[in-house]
């Protein structure tokens, strides 16, 4: 899967050479441009995170942005793991670039020694870090690297670290800075002149950052530098390595050596397909601290597509084949889930329409009507079921450990956890497995504790959408849940106003929704100070009709004496009740029509809703 992952990416670098500094974000503070000439230039650069929807860059200064995305990428650490400052306080990896969080230098963290340190290291890399190095090839890897290209310049290098000793420590003398901030001061040196008319001059700078950036990449782009071996003693083309991108392993975990073999390392790369690696990470790094934690490979059209929780997929339909990334920023990138794709498609093969069986008062509740309608997207589907089942705390838990979700509600909570991966797999990854039947099971649950919470509006919304799923999912010549419900309803009303006293309920279905509806009227009979549907628990959590029967009698004789001798309807509505025998003592209950008619009592009689 990974291979083919790489495979993809690969094509598209031969078309987009910037692919990763095309999405690049820096980290969120002050930067500085040293100009040859001595002058400066700077901005501040925040992250708006607001609003997951309109993510943006802001940056004070637009002309800089280029440079200053293209020399952060070009001088980052790969990890704190493997710092060029052992004391762990500059985060930059060459000499053209001084990376440092502001409430160091305030709280005088950083100190002359450190800066020495530093570029001391820099300045002769292989005496002061890799000669020390467990490993004899990481060592051996900066030799050619110098071989191949040059040694550090040591002029160049003295300029820069004059320059920084005598700035840092008063930069807010030299800048507008705030450095109570809690975040980045980063300074890049650009140590040749800059013509804008001639752009190939500009470019030496750039030439110069990448040649120092490989010069820190190349010795730590493995895991380890024991973890480096050499199968040809000598041939520098036969030195593999486990690459630091896609494992960390380290003595801690000893669980991910391989014992069985001589060489216990997992796997082992090239410099070639580590560095390759590295620049995938960094993609789908960029990815995910941009918001767009799904990640589909198309590997028939050798293309990336990603998007967020919320982002619409205007031009996105789904893949013929490839594969699915969850990913997620931490401190290093997260990939949450990943799983095969066959022919997966956004968009529904039979469209989804969220439907209206209550009819309610629209100027009394205009919120209620603004979701229904037609859904042609399995994504826009999934926003549905997180806002309307899950009070819009699905999206938010689907991959939080159980113990760190903060949902106050235990059934919301339990409900989330036994069921969030088959709801997550349905809307992105669309696997379709018996997902009407997990359907058909929470959201029972979840009907039942909003009615319990006595937040009946809620109750009617979920219901809404449990029937609509009801109806998308149902055999052919089968009668709609529209259809079924109206027939009920006008059945019944029909027969609570007919004064012959000859009316009887015909079906299951019919006695089910009478039950709710009188079980409503007869709540709205209380007298309590403070009068809750959880007076409704003992007809919602009985399991048997005999039970039904008592518990509804029970509440019958609680408040018959409020009942008029002459109320027809309710009168009526209690003796067909009586007077059914369901067609078999041991039929399931049905609960959707006990629920309904619980609700639609509630809106006819106790205005609980307004």
């Amino acid at each position: 899967m990974f291979e083919e992952c790489l495979d993809v990416f690969t094509e598209m670098l031969k078309n987009e050479d910037n692919l990763n500094l095309k999405g690049y974000i820096p980290a969120d503070g002050s930067y500085i441009i040293v100009k040859q000439d001595g002058t400066v230039k700077n901005a501040d650069i925040n992250f708006d995170k607001k609003t997951k929807e309109t993510r943006s860059l802001i940056c004070t200064d637009d002309t800089l942005l280029s440079d200053i995305c293209f020399y952060d990428y070009h001088s980052k650490l790969i990890s704190m793991n493997k710092p060029i400052d052992s004391k762990k306080v500059i985060h930059s990896n060459n000499y053209l670039a001084f990376a440092v969080k502001k409430e160091s230098i305030v709280t005088g963290k950083l100190t002359e020694v450190i800066i020495d340190n530093y570029y001391d290291t820099l300045k002769n890399p292989l005496e002061k870090k890799y000669k020390k190095s467990k490993s004899k090839e990481a060592s051996k890897i900066y030799k050619n690297f110098e071989e191949k290209y040059s040694a550090v310049d040591g002029e160049l290098l003295e300029k820069c670290r004059s320059w920084i000793k005598q700035h840092i420590f008063s930069i807010d003398k030299l800048i507008n800075v705030d450095l109570e901030k809690k975040e980045y001061l980063k300074i890049f040196f650009e140590v040749f002149e800059v013509n804008e008319d001639e752009k190939d001059i500009k470019n030496e700078n750039r030439e110069l950052f990448i040649q120092e950036d490989n010069r820190y990449i190349y010795p730590n782009i493995y895991n380890k530098s024991e973890y480096i071996i050499n199968i040809q003693k000598g041939l520098d083309k036969d030195r593999y390595g486990l690459p630091y991108y896609g494992i960390n392993m380290n003595d801690k975990k000893p669980f991910l050596k391989i014992k069985t073999r001589k060489v216990f390392i997992p796997y082992l790369l090239d410099m070639k397909e580590a560095l390759l690696q590295k620049q995938f990470f960094e993609y789908l790094m960029n990815l995910a601290s941009d918001g767009k934690n799904n990640v589909y490979v198309d590997i028939v059209n050798n293309k990336i597509e990603a998007y967020g929780d919320k982002e619409e997929r205007e031009k996105f339909a789904g893949i013929e084949a490839g594969y699915y990334l969850r990913i997620q920023k931490g401190k290093e990138l997260e990939i949450q889930a990943q799983d095969n794709l066959v022919n997966y498609q956004d968009k529904l093969l039979l469209n989804f329409n969220y439907q209206d069986f209550f009819k309610m008062n629209i100027e009394k509740y205009p919120e209620y009507m603004k979701d229904i309608g037609i859904y042609t997207k399995r994504t826009d589907v999934g926003k549905l079921i997180n806002n309307i089942f899950f009070s819009k705390y699905l999206l938010t838990n689907y991959f939080t450990e159980a113990n760190d979700i903060s949902v106050k509600d235990s059934v919301l909570k339990r409900v989330i956890i036994i069921y969030r991966n088959v709801i997550f797999d349905w809307v992105y990854k669309g696997i379709d497995n018996d997902f009407n039947k997990v359907v058909n099971k929470f959201s029972l649950d979840l009907i039942i504790n909003s009615v319990v919470q006595g937040d009946l509006l809620n109750a009617i919304k979920q219901l809404n959408l449990r029937w609509s799923f009801k109806d998308y999912y149902r055999e052919e010549g089968e009668k709609t849940m529209k259809e079924l419900v109206s027939d009920i309803v006008k059945n019944i009303n029909e027969k609570m106003i007919d004064t012959t006293a000859n009316s009887e309920i015909k079906t299951d279905d019919e006695y089910y929704y009478a039950i709710g509806l009188f079980t409503a009227y007869l709540i709205s009979l209380s007298k309590t100070s403070k009068k809750t549907h959880a007076l409704a628990n003992p007809i919602l959590d009985s399991r048997s009709n005999r039970m039904i029967i008592n518990k509804l009698e029970t509440m019958y004789k609680k408040y018959n004496y409020i009942i008029e001798i002459n109320k027809l309807e309710i009168n009526n509505l209690y003796a067909m009740i009586l007077a059914y025998t369901i067609s078999h003592e041991d039929i399931v209950i049905n609960e959707d029509m006990i629920q309904y008619g619980f609700l639609r009592g509630n809106i006819l009689y106790n205005n609980a809703l307004q």
